[in-house]
């Protein structure tokens, strides 16, 4: 009986332990990396708004959509570029992001040392929503 429980409470513990790194299977530094690239493409004004919608949360959705496509003719967007910090995956395919937005032109911080949030969403690490809309209103475009 003894042996049972410990085998179940080691069971229990990988199951937790696999849990707690997500379904992915990717690594700390493959998550880094690719929430970094698509972070910096999705915030690069040379990138175009059709690959840009593949790196933002439920883009597809029609009020998103309408605030992207407004975004893509703002003077402001297209004078600033991300330069990713760090990246701090969490728990649930998330990732914490510190980044500065910068003048394109001077390569001035305009928004140094900004927090953000990277989600999974269909197997692509993408910026969140939530961020996008906050910079956005920041900004002083159209609510999300």
């Amino acid at each position: 009986m003894r042996t049972l429980r410990a085998f179940l409470v080691l069971v229990l513990g990988f199951a937790l332990l696999a849990a707690a790194c997500g379904s992915s299977g990717e690594s700390k530094a493959q998550i880094q990396a690719k929430v970094k690239a698509n972070w910096e493409k999705f915030f690069d004004p040379a990138v175009p708004t059709s690959q840009k919608v593949a790196l933002l949360e439920n883009a597809s959705t029609p009020k998103i959509k309408a605030v992207v496509d407004a975004e893509a003719n703002n003077a402001q967007a297209k004078a600033i570029k991300a330069s990713v910090k760090t990246v701090t995956p969490n728990p649930g395919d998330q990732a914490d992001v510190k980044y500065d937005l910068g003048s394109v032109q001077t390569g001035v911080p305009v928004l140094p040392g900004a927090d953000g949030v990277a989600v999974k969403q269909s197997g692509t690490w993408k910026v969140s929503q939530q961020t996008f809309c906050v910079l956005v209103k920041l900004g002083g475009g159209p609510s999300c």
